[in-house]
């Protein structure tokens, strides 16, 4: 509308220094029109991708069954290069579900020194305080070392418990460097006692706190104690709870014999189950522990 309108104008009153437009002029506005022609090169490289077009994938999806189940936790474990693109699930099969458990021997990392250690010592201690193991070398730390979870009594390390790590460490001239390390709660143990394993989960990792409900998330730790029976039963599996009250316990393990029944294949008897009650037990140590012979 302000070309319009500007056009208008240009067409009624003369630009100074121009003649003013009349009636018989072609242009009478002054407009000019210029054509021309000119040629352009597009010079822009432009890339082929032949299609990829596999003949056979009709077939493939036809001969994969779709109740395959592709178990993502395997990419923690396994470079991805590697998964295969369907993973098999059978209950003959040990899918690795629960990584919150401790095998065996806890490993652990001790810091290093430029300067030469004498003496040094590990101290574990308790959520009280209390040192229940104590490991001491003369000479240069290494770099890890390996503990078996057993207190200076060679009794397990209990579940449900925090303990902390404690590193001393002593020049020629008895000068200390005392570095504390993170503490850690103790979820899952799996060790073997003689000829049996046992498997011990603390109760808050599957239960509802005073009550015998499983928690949304204990389906995967059942799972892996499941695995592990199928790995070590030889003869019997005995489950026992351990709780403060012995209605609890006693409702408790008749949950964990039939989620266990559930997961296994075992002869008629096999799987046994006992409650065990300790009036004032703390309520962080109540466990589950599985025998396996």
């Amino acid at each position: 509308m302000t070309l319009l309108f500007l056009a208008l104008l240009l067409g009624q009153a003369p630009v100074d220094g121009a003649p003013a437009a009349t009636p018989g002029d072609r242009h009478g506005l002054g407009e000019e029109v210029i054509t021309a022609q000119a040629e352009v090169k597009i010079a822009d490289i432009k890339y082929y991708f032949a299609p990829q077009i596999d003949p056979f994938s009709p077939i493939n999806d036809l001969l994969v069954p779709d109740d395959f189940v592709f178990d993502e936790a395997l990419y923690r474990t396994i470079d991805s290069l590697t998964v295969p693109h369907h993973f098999t699930r059978s209950s003959y099969l040990r899918v690795p579900v629960e990584r919150d458990f401790i095998y065996n021997d806890i490993m652990v990392f001790l810091p290093s020194f430029e300067r030469r250690v004498a003496t040094w010592e590990l101290v574990v201690s308790n959520s009280m305080g209390e040192t229940v193991r104590r490991v001491s070398h003369r000479g240069h730390p290494p770099a890890m070392m390996s503990w078996d979870g057993r207190d200076d009594s060679g009794e397990p390390i209990a579940t449900g418990e925090v303990y902390s790590f404690t590193f001393n460490a002593y020049d020629a001239q008895g000068n200390q460097t005392r570095i504390p390390g993170e503490p850690r709660r103790i979820n899952g143990l799996v060790s073997q006692q003689g000829n049996e394993w046992v498997v011990s989960i603390a109760a808050d990792r599957l239960f509802v706190e005073g009550n015998s409900r499983l928690l949304g998330d204990a389906g995967p730790r059942l799972d892996e104690a499941a695995n592990i029976i199928r790995e070590k039963y030889r003869k019997e599996v005995v489950a026992y709870v351990y709780s403060e009250q012995e209605r609890l316990s006693t409702e408790r393990v008749n949950v964990i014999k039939a989620e266990l029944a559930r997961r296994l294949v075992l002869p008629e008897g096999v799987l046994k189950v006992a409650p065990r009650f300790i009036p004032g037990l703390k309520p962080k140590l109540s466990k589950v522990e599985i025998h396996i012979l």
